[in-house]
Formats: structure tokens, C-alpha cells, sequence
């Protein structure tokens, strides 16, 4: 089953280093195995992401395998520590990829 996750950045983390992570992730040139969808953006004064996968697996494996090490890589061991978001699953019930 799919699933949604909703990553929630802390205060003052944002677009800034969203943007730093990114480029060294190359998601759209490189997409992950198992992403449907990407976004990302502010809300409510934090700068959130939403992703949709095709199972926790992939999400996991994404996030050791390439997120992890590209945020370190972006914001320095200590910084990246320091910026533990927020994770919020939730079972997609549809969705539909026009």
C-alpha cells in the first residue's frame, strides 16, 4: 500500500538548506526507486515535504541510502543532527498521476 509522509523541518530550517539537500539528492534526475510524489514548501511557518511512496520500505531505504548522507553532506554532521524533523505517515488511500 502506499503511503504519505510529511516531513515537518524545524524552526529555522528551510528553504535554504531544502534547496542545499536538493541539489545533491538530483531528485529529478535521479528519482529514488519507489517515489510517486514530491512537493515541498512552507506552512504555517515551517517549511514541510510531502512525499508519496509505493511502500515504507522504499521510503526507508531512500532516506539511508541517499537522504541521510546528502544531508550531511549539505549542513555538516553536526548541523544535520541538530535539524531532526518531524514525520508524520499516513496510509494513501488514492491517488491518481494524470
Amino acid at each position: 500500500m502506499a503511503i504519505g509522509i510529511i516531513t515537518r523541518l524545524p524552526e529555522g530550517v528551510g528553504a535554504g538548506q531544502y534547496d542545499a539537500v536538493s541539489e545533491k539528492l538530483r531528485i529529478a534526475d535521479d528519482p529514488p526507486d519507489g517515489l510517486i510524489f514530491h512537493s515541498a514548501g512552507e506552512l504555517e511557518g515551517l517549511f514541510q515535504i510531502f512525499n508519496v511512496w509505493v511502500s515504507r520500505e522504499h521510503a526507508d531505504r531512500f532516506t539511508r541510502e541517499r537522504l541521510q548522507p546528502a544531508r550531511v553532506a549539505a549542513m555538516g554532521e553536526e548541523r544535520a543532527a541538530a535539524a531532526e524533523a518531524g514525520v508524520i505517515e499516513i496510509s494513501i488511500h488514492n491517488y491518481v498521476i494524470p
